[in-house]
């Protein structure tokens, strides 16, 4: 009924209804939070996810809160996309009148320097790619076409996830981006969009995934971070965020559930700063329900994109502290010490029969850190598993 009332309008009511709906997605998100928030009632938990808190001990519980509902959160999205989610096809090779993936590709890093251009936030670039993916899967989209699919796909992300002060007139963006379009054609667009997609413009995208993940990591592992030098949370998900945009303009990474590919993201970044970085990866895998051979495919595809790019090792620095100092203090102690050990050993041996020698071994510097570490990740899948 409110498609067959939005043909008949005209180009200001269109616009008007296209918030409207904005406001009906906002309305759905509330309600989603409102359930989750009396669940945690209905359990007995505090209102400490609202940013209520007592001290450093408040503040602890604000954070598990947050993790645990975050967690539902993912869970969610993740039962979503597997209801949802559609493996896109494979365009076609040069020289047919349809776009292709290098052309596809253009017009996503067409999209990325406009929301640079009017200061977007990168949630809403990455649902205008995602919103253009899925209409080319359902419309054969002409060359001469798509710089109007891909300045109505952003600009109903625009409206759909920014604040109505950021958003532009629909003047202002069909001048500053020189799409070659009118404001008429742009708005008719916009109403075909949401016609082939039901007005279900706000899916759950790589980001999205990306964000749920990391929040998850930090909560179960705040100290993944402590060891590096100028990084916490925000400034390393930017990096990963920098990243996760140049896969998503490239179309063989865009067929990948969202999904797979945040989660091949925060593999490679673990690899380079976790020692035990498998098993913590094995820990997430499971929570995303993500098979082998897609994460090792999507991984691989990825690690050498990124590699071309130059964006592949992210050059962290560890932090020079005074444990630092101590280790190499404790190295040349250990010359000293290791004479002792082999003494101690052989009169052990000499005093002793075959069937009562003593073994004596040494623990490694960073073995507790490292039995810390697996005590965590092991809390980590319980706390996965009681969700």
């Amino acid at each position: 009924m409110v498609r067959a009332y939005a043909e008949t309008c005209s180009s200001d009511d269109q616009l008007v209804m296209v918030r409207l709906h904005k406001e009906l997605i906002g309305c759905q998100d509330v309600l989603s939070s409102l359930r989750l928030t009396l669940h945690d009632v209905s359990f007995g938990k505090p209102f400490m996810h609202l940013g209520v808190s007592a001290g450093s001990g408040g503040r602890m519980l604000a954070s598990v809160l947050n993790g645990e509902r975050t967690l539902q959160v993912l869970r969610a999205a993740l039962d979503k996309e597997q209801q949802e989610w559609k493996p896109t096809l494979l365009r076609p090779v040069v020289g047919s009148q349809e776009i292709t993936d290098t052309e596809r590709d253009r017009a996503a890093i067409w999209l990325v320097q406009l929301s640079q251009t009017f200061d977007f936030a990168p949630e809403t670039y990455v649902l205008a790619i995602s919103i253009m993916d899925r209409v080319s899967q359902l419309v054969k989209i002409r060359t001469k076409y798509l710089r109007c699919v891909a300045i109505s796909c952003l600009y109903l992300a625009v409206k759909t996830l920014e604040d109505d002060e950021v958003i532009p007139v629909t003047l202002d963006l069909v001048r500053k981006s020189q799409c070659g379009c009118s404001i008429s054609e742009v708005l008719r667009m916009e109403m075909v969009i949401l016609d082939k997609l039901n007005w279900n413009v706000k899916t759950t995208t790589a980001i999205d995934f990306l964000h749920m993940m990391h929040t998850v990591m930090m909560w179960r592992f705040p100290h993944l971070l402590t060891s590096l030098k100028d990084m916490n949370p925000s400034r390393h998900l930017a990096l990963l965020t920098r990243k996760l945009l140049i896969c998503l303009c490239h179309a063989d990474l865009a067929r990948d559930r969202p999904s797979a590919v945040a989660l091949a993201l925060i593999s490679l970044e673990l690899e380079q700063i976790f020692p035990q970085w498998l098993s913590l990866l094995m820990a997430l895998q499971n929570v995303a329900q993500v098979g082998n051979d897609e994460l090792i495919s999507c991984r691989e595809r990825m690690a050498q994109l990124l590699g071309q790019r130059g964006q592949l090792i992210t050059g962290y620095q560890l932090k020079k502290s005074s444990q630092s100092l101590k280790s190499k203090k404790r190295k040349v102690d250990e010359t000293d010490t290791d004479d002792i050990y082999d003494g101690i050993k052989r009169l052990y041996e000499d005093n002793c029969g075959p069937s009562d020698k003593i073994t004596i071994t040494k623990r490694g510097s960073c073995a507790s850190e490292m039995h810390q570490d697996a005590d965590d990740i092991h809390a980590f899948v319980q706390a996965v598993a009681a969700v």
